[in-house]
């Protein structure tokens, strides 16, 4: 039986329910009633208390923008600061411009493509746009160009040809790529010939000499991000990649797939024998490791990274994000620091071998662009993973929370609360196509809540692209038909008054001049409470109101729902009938409502009942229901109320009535 809608009970279903007193009105006079009483106990329902499980949906013209057909593949770039947005789509990119309280506008640069020279005319031949770059006072545009990678550089609106341009982008749209730009010097993990180039490398395929990864010391990877990192010496900065891999290890118990972050030396010039001249001879790669082993759960697929540099600009301080998912789908996200990971490769003997490391030892950058010696680089080569482990940050060296929801991207926004304190707020893209936005206390440990789920689409897609502005506090989204700009500080989600505003624990917000607002906003600071326990004892009244009596006429032996929405992803909802809890739902309560269902209706059942949520020391009563016999009186009001309702309802229930006569 579907659950009806919220605060709503439910009559039994046709051929459960004993003959009550309404049986001699017909079916169709019951399911008219049914219609009746149903809009009357749910229209203008208040809510109240914390509205933690918000939902933000934006707003149809301002924030959001629709192709006007479907995009398959899309890549969003950028800047900044900017109120526009470039996406690139199928053999076009488009011009996103979203201006503070106006209607955003949207224009199309056509790319050209080469249809003609698909070999295979079953393959897809379009121009898909995979790249978008800045270069100069213009753009860099590359493409799929019907499996003839190609670029263009677009100025001021006018697109010009550079031709051929193999590494910046795939032959596919689907196929894994990458590609990390570095002033003059451009690296890539995109193959460069389409039938026999099937092994993936990581590539400098532009700069002093072009390098490439040995074929043997990567198995199957799924490239995920790549940064370069500017270290306390030139010549020791360093490429880090992110990707996962097929697990060498061949134990039927071992999982699939592993994770790793990979270390290059930015200033590697090749080796000294003819096997290292056109290779990288610093490569190393080590274990990221993301398990929770107080509940022995294992995270090892890793799905997206986001890097956050510290405000104090020193490089080993940066936070690592990584969103890690298992064999079920369940998520988790773990928190490395970059001076860890450096640490790692420094130190760490290599996995398998057991001789003495030859010196320089592997992966160690040489000032005065020396070569690697072969010594060096033969045992690297043949042993390229470190047996030390990447772990989370921490002392307890776990994830920062894991979750039965399957997340897919991140980014993460550092920011100071009214009160100076910071916080780092992630915003995680899930399957459904919707973002949940997360706080993480940047003082605490491991203190994370889940506080929004955001729908920036009018439809459901799944996200194909993430962007963050931290400067203008904008999130830009991309699916295959449309592009969301989201604001940060979504403060108008929260109802519940002071306490609803508070409680929600939003760094973004707080309660100023009886309404809940964005920080941002006011020239003084404004009401908030996040990290305490109680932070409702911050508003002026202290105790929330009470929730509205509903009442509802029911049968004997009728089987019925109360559903009580729960608002709050931290509190314990239970009903309570008289002294006695029926039926209590934890926080990680897997349905968005606490549902109370009476299988058959007793005497001893009728009677007040009520949803309460209890969050440490705050109280709240989410739901009053009363449940009345019903009876031949009742049915008499009932029906004198179908009938002065019935001349309006009466063309939009037409149809129905006649399913219902069909049915019975």
């Amino acid at each position: 039986m579907t659950p009806p809608p919220s605060g709503c009970a439910a009559l039994g279903a046709p051929g459960t329910r004993v003959p009550g007193p309404l049986d001699r009105f017909g079916f169709p006079l019951r399911l008219l009633l049914l219609l009746v009483w149903t809009a009357a106990t749910t229209q203008g329902h208040p809510r109240s208390g914390p509205r933690v499980s918000a939902v933000w949906k934006g707003h149809a013209g301002q924030d959001r923008v629709d192709f006007g057909s479907a995009e398959p593949h899309t890549v969003l770039f950028h800047e900044p600061g900017s109120s526009s947005v470039w996406v690139g789509g199928r053999g076009k990119v488009y011009l996103l411009n979203f201006l503070e309280g106006k209607n955003a506008s949207m224009r199309t640069v056509n790319i050209g493509s080469t249809k003609g020279s698909c070999l295979d005319k079953r393959q897809d031949c379009e121009n898909y746009i995979t790249l978008l770059e800045r270069q100069g006072e213009g753009l860099l545009v590359c493409g799929t160009n019907a499996r003839r990678p190609s670029c263009w550089s677009l100025v001021n609106g006018t697109v010009e040809s550079l031709g051929e341009k193999r590494g910046y982008a795939p032959f596919s749209p689907d196929e894994n790529s990458l590609v990390l730009f570095d002033g003059d010097e451009v690296y890539s993990t995109i193959r460069k010939q389409e039938y026999n180039g099937k092994i993936p490398r990581f590539r400098r395929i532009q700069g002093e000499i072009e390098l490439y990864t040995s074929d043997t010391v990567m198995q199957n990877p799924q490239f995920i991000k790549a940064t370069i990192v500017h270290q306390d010496q030139a010549y020791d900065d360093k490429i880090y990649y992110f990707f996962r891999e097929d697990n060498p290890d061949k134990n039927p118990e071992a999982p699939l797939n592993v994770s790793r972050v990979a270390q290059l030396c930015r200033g590697d010039q090749g080796g000294e024998s003819s096997l290292s001249v056109s290779k990288w001879n610093t490569f190393l790669k080590a274990m990221l490791v993301c398990s929770d082993t107080a509940t022995n759960k294992n995270f090892n697929r890793l799905q997206d990274v986001f890097l956050l540099p510290h405000p104090n600009g020193q490089w080993r301080d940066t936070r690592v994000y990584g969103v890690f998912s298992n064999p079920w789908n369940y998520s988790a996200i773990c928190v490395y620091s970059l001076g860890d990971i450096d640490k790692v490769f420094r130190t760490s003997s290599l996995k398998g071998y057991h001789a003495g490391l030859p010196n320089p030892r592997p992966g160690k950058c040489l000032p005065d662009r020396q070569p690697i010696p072969t010594e060096t680089f033969q045992v690297a080569d043949s042993h390229p993973e470190v047996a030390q482990r990447v772990e989370p940050m921490g002392p307890l060296k776990r994830p920062l929370f894991h979750s039965k929801y399957y997340y897919q991207k991140v980014v993460v926004h550092r920011m100071q609360a009214s009160g100076g304190e910071t916080f780092h707020v992630l915003y995680l893209t899930t399957d459904k196509g919707t973002i949940h936005k997360v706080v993480e206390s940047g003082e605490r440990e491991h203190n994370a809540f889940n506080i929004v789920e955001i729908q920036p689409f009018r439809r459901a897609a799944a996200i194909q692209a993430l962007s963050l502005d931290a400067e203008r506090r904008k999130l830009f989204v991309s699916s295959q038909w449309e592009v969301s700009q989201v604001p940060l500080d979504l403060c108008e989600v929260y109802g519940g008054g002071c306490h609803g505003c508070l409680m929600a624990r939003d760094p973004y917000c707080g309660w100023d001049q009886g309404r809940c607002v964005s920080i941002y906003s006011s020239q003084e600071p404004v009401l908030q409470s996040i990290n305490p326990n109680e932070p409702h004892k911050e508003c002026p009244n202290p105790k929330p109101d009470e929730a509205p009596l509903q009442k509802v006429s029911l049968a004997p032996n009728s089987r019925y729902y109360l559903s009580c929405p729960m608002e709050s992803r931290h509190a314990t909802y239970s009903w309570r009938h008289g002294k006695s809890v029926e039926q209590s739902c934890e926080p990680g309560h897997q349905s968005p409502n606490c549902i109370l269902f009476i299988e058959n209706l007793t005497t001893d059942q009728y009677g007040h009942y009520h949803c309460e949520a209890q969050e440490g020391s705050y109280f709240r009563e989410a739901q009053h229901w009363e449940l009345l016999r019903e009876d031949g009186a009742t049915a008499e009001q009932l029906l004198g109320r179908a009938r002065t309702l019935a001349a309006s309802l009466w063309l939009g229930v037409l149809p129905m009535l006649a399913l219902g006569l069909l049915v019975h």
